[in-house]
């Protein structure tokens, strides 16, 4: 037996570090990267966390700060393209869900946030009776207090009243509203709140400034204001449609559930990765914000950065530090350039789904990654990892971003139904149909065909049962 050696020539693809990090923390929700970014808060001792009033300017900084290297002279772009040549990511179809999950779009106390949503083990009720200690309550008082913290909701809401707490405790209704005022006044803001209403006034009178006039427009005209009357409420209150919008975009930032920042899934928080809201200045447009409030904003330590600077420095401390703060400002340059692309996807979408923003699931058209992915300049596979697992909370509810490449139904002039907008349609037929002779499953089959929509009377049926509609036997009034 002859044994001989042969060379084989292959391509093989090496992700570099920092593009192997840009991807994983592309495709992880923000609930993980949180807890990422605290884990590298503990072991980088060179990473710390921006203060609120800094501006970020790590673009420019980056590029004085960063330890050369000829690794790092491609640019970002030229590592993705390397990458998606030669990897496809699998791209399972979501189907939209009914979720009433939303991030508060200001929030007021980042830590206390960020803290609430890590600790996967704790409840509201928890939390606020752990906030008892500091209203400095009698043995008694403590005992109402508990008795109204068990009476709010998941949401956040008082859902008793005063008469049946004072019940409980063999206590009187204005003891109970005095207790009832103290607890509103613990986190999260607007917490205790009996309605919607009282909920936003709770929070408005925690935010400085004057907001007079905000507190005025929903204490009488939130029916007005939720049909963009401006200049109705405008003229009923003598002050400009401009103050109006002002008031408007201020109580669209408000949190109307304050308590379903602890709420669970089964498995996790759902917190969207960016928010969509109509454009109160042009009904036409809508406003994007990639959130980023509740994430901590990083920086290299300027401590650290002068004892790399200074040759006095010994050798072995001044090799940690230039590992650390370039491992620091890799993993900053990440996050950037995920919020960029999950911003650019965003933006694409709210291009092409104008209707399903304005309109509802009805006008929803399901993309191709292709779409999105030849628009921006990546490959398919980036966009498949950017949208994994995460979130856009829009005017019709937070949904996942998969909904938008949901599962599909060719329809006869080639265009994508999705499986929302099908249902949406069969419920409508269903809810206009004549009840004394109601429309068979087959005859829904025929009617969507008429449309342009081929599904099977199975298929038909399976939609029907999910929204919970009867068969046509029993939906047959007599």
């Amino acid at each position: 037996m002859d044994v001989k050696l042969t060379q084989n020539q292959t391509q093989k693809l090496i992700l570099i570090p920092q593009l192997r990090q840009f991807l994983e923390l592309l495709e992880i929700p923000s609930i993980e990267l949180i807890q990422r970014i605290e884990q590298e808060l503990v072991q980088n001792p060179t990473l710390e966390e921006k203060k609120s009033e800094e501006q970020i300017e790590l673009q420019e900084s980056s590029k004085e700060e960063e330890i050369p290297s000829n690794e790092r002279d491609e640019t970002m772009r030229e590592y993705l393209e390397a990458m998606d040549a030669s990897s496809e990511a699998n791209h399972n179809d979501g189907s939209l869900q009914d979720l009433s999950f939303a991030l508060p779009a200001d929030i007021q106390k980042k830590q206390l946030y960020r803290e609430s949503l890590l600790t996967n083990n704790r409840s509201l009720a928890n939390y606020l009776e752990g906030q008892l200690g500091v209203l400095d309550l009698s043995p008694d008082e403590s005992k109402i207090a508990k008795e109204v913290i068990g009476n709010i909701d998941d949401e956040g809401r008082l859902v008793a009243t005063n008469e049946e707490i004072a019940k409980a405790t063999s206590s009187t209704a204005e003891i109970v509203e005095e207790i009832i005022k103290k607890i509103q006044r613990l986190d999260p803001p607007g917490v205790g709140g009996r309605n919607l209403q009282e909920t936003l006034l709770l929070q408005l009178q925690r935010k400085s400034g004057d907001t007079s006039l905000t507190r005025t427009i929903v204490e009488k005209y939130m029916p007005q204001l939720e049909k963009k009357q401006f200049d109705l409420i405008a003229r009923s209150l003598s002050v400009s449609a401009e103050k109006v919008k002002a008031a408007y975009r201020q109580i669209i930032e408000l949190e109307p559930y304050p308590g379903r920042i602890f709420l669970q899934d089964t498995s996790q928080v759902i917190v969207p990765d960016a928010i969509v809201v109509p454009n109160p200045e042009n009904e036409d447009e809508f406003l994007i914000d990639v959130t980023n409030d509740y994430i901590p904003q990083l920086r290299i330590n300027p401590l650290y950065r002068q004892m790399l600077k200074d040759k006095t420095t010994d050798p072995a401390t001044r090799q940690f530090l230039r590992e650390k703060i370039q491992a620091g400002l890799d993993l900053i340059r990440a996050i950037l350039q995920r919020k960029s692309t999950i911003r650019q996807i965003t933006e694409e979408l709210v291009q092409r789904q104008k209707d399903f923003f304005s309109l509802g699931f009805s006008h929803l058209r399901p993309l191709r990654l292709k779409d999105i992915s030849e628009k921006i300049g990546v490959h398919e596979s980036t966009v498949s990892r950017a949208i994994q697992n995460k979130y856009i909370s829009t005017p019709q509810g937070t949904i996942p971003y998969k909904s938008f490449f949901s599962s599909k139904m060719e329809s006869e002039n080639g265009s994508n139904e999705s499986q929302k907008s099908v249902m949406e349609r069969l419920k409508h037929m269903i809810a206009s149909e004549n009840k004394s002779k109601p429309y068979s499953d087959a005859e829904l089959v025929k009617m969507l065909d008429k449309d342009g929509i081929k599904i099977s009377r199975r298929t038909v049926a399976k939609y029907r049962d999910r929204l919970k509609l009867l068969p046509t036997y029993l939906r047959k009034e007599r």
